[in-house]
């Protein structure tokens, strides 16, 4: 079961300890996932997730967030990140970072088409790798839960998860839409 955004709220409303375990298990892995798909540092990527939920406990953030405003905030906190950590190490130029920069408004609304093509773009994908990406981003599973579901090993989940998201990535080429429709759990 997916643990909404309100319940995650409502956890840092009676406990900080509460609501960081559950922004954790509901937000993590998918923001992991997001930022590696902007950048190709795995270790990076995780240090900069775990940096934007203290910076979001610390300042508390989940003070000033309507339910409905939490994964556009975490999304677009971990882009900005990846963007800022892009722009600092000069690892592309100015107009490949520019390329990289949506308006606000595009980048945080999924619209109903688009969120019904990706939906039929998750159903066109091959069985195994569309129940990794919905046990693991959709549902919040960890890869061994899915690996047990599917009868396959941990790398298995990993290498599905990993082709089913660049087969998505391909066709929805913005990854802040792409991740943040499927945290909305499709």
């Amino acid at each position: 079961m997916q643990i909404s955004d309100d319940e995650i709220l409502t956890a840092f409303a009676r406990s900080v300890d509460e609501g960081g375990k559950l922004l954790f298990r509901r937000y993590y892995k998918p923001l992991v996932l997001f930022s590696g798909s902007l950048l190709n540092d795995d270790v990076y990527t995780e240090d900069m997730v775990q940096d934007v939920f203290y910076h979001f406990i610390r300042t508390r953030a989940y003070l000033r967030l309507e339910p409905g405003a939490l994964g556009t905030f975490l999304f677009r906190s971990v882009k900005n990140a990846c963007l800022n950590r892009i722009r600092n190490n000069r690892e592309v130029s100015t107009a490949d970072f520019l390329a990289h920069e949506v308006e606000e408004e595009e980048a945080l609304t999924v619209s109903p088409e688009l969120m019904e093509a990706i939906h039929a773009a998750i159903d066109a994908l091959p069985e195994k790798t569309r129940a990794a990406i919905l046990g693991v981003i959709v549902d919040g599973k960890r890869y061994k839960e899915v690996a047990d579901s599917l009868n396959v090993s941990v790398n298995t989940v990993k290498t599905l998860l990993a082709h089913g998201l660049k087969q998505l990535r391909a066709q929805f080429p913005d990854p802040a839409i792409l991740f943040l429709a499927l945290c909305k759990g499709l």
